[in-house]
């Protein structure tokens, strides 16, 4: 594109028109490392094993322009190490918000694609879907940093739109 400009064409006259993405400014402010306790939540099994408890590290990075962050966690069930990423986008036009996210725990076979909104203060949170046979079922992400420590929270919703949590970290700064 730069070639055209340098020919003095504008990029409009051409019927091009950029968009720049942008990390959310919220999650730019807590690039770095983290470490918290994560919860999941297993509504399924008897109350006694519903909620699992484990030691969770989390680390947030974007690129040398801010057009995307890759923010990545461990945490532990039943002793076996599990891990997960999402990559978060925005627009530098609108509060848009896209994540992509994979999970060796809950999703391993693909990315799941959540949009949301970045109102500029307070949580990024975004919606995906996920079939389970005929049905469709959601499943929102939530990113609340707030100074020195970060919530994480993740729902699941029915067919019905009922979200139930599935999981909830806190984490502090390392």
């Amino acid at each position: 594109m730069k070639e055209f400009e340098k020919l003095g064409i504008p990029l409009g006259a051409l019927g091009v028109r950029i968009i720049v993405m942008a990390v959310p400014k919220s999650i730019q402010t807590a690039k770095g490392s983290w470490k918290g306790r994560m919860k999941l939540n297993l509504p399924w099994l008897p109350p006694e094993n519903q909620i699992s408890e484990s030691d969770s590290s989390m680390q947030i990075e974007t690129d040398s322009q801010e057009t995307f962050a890759t923010i990545t966690y461990d945490w532990q069930y039943e002793g076996k190490r599990q891990e997960s990423t999402t990559l978060i986008s925005g627009s530098n036009e609108s509060n848009a918000v896209q994540f992509a996210w994979v999970d060796s725990w809950h999703q391993s076979e693909a990315v799941l694609h959540l949009k949301g909104e970045d109102l500029g203060t307070g949580p990024v949170k975004a919606r995906g879907e996920w079939n389970a046979g005929e049905e469709v079922w959601g499943w929102t992400i939530e990113f609340l940093p707030s100074g020195e420590s970060l919530t994480l929270k993740m729902e699941n919703i029915t067919p019905a739109g009922d979200p139930t949590w599935a999981v909830e970290a806190v984490y502090q700064r390392a």
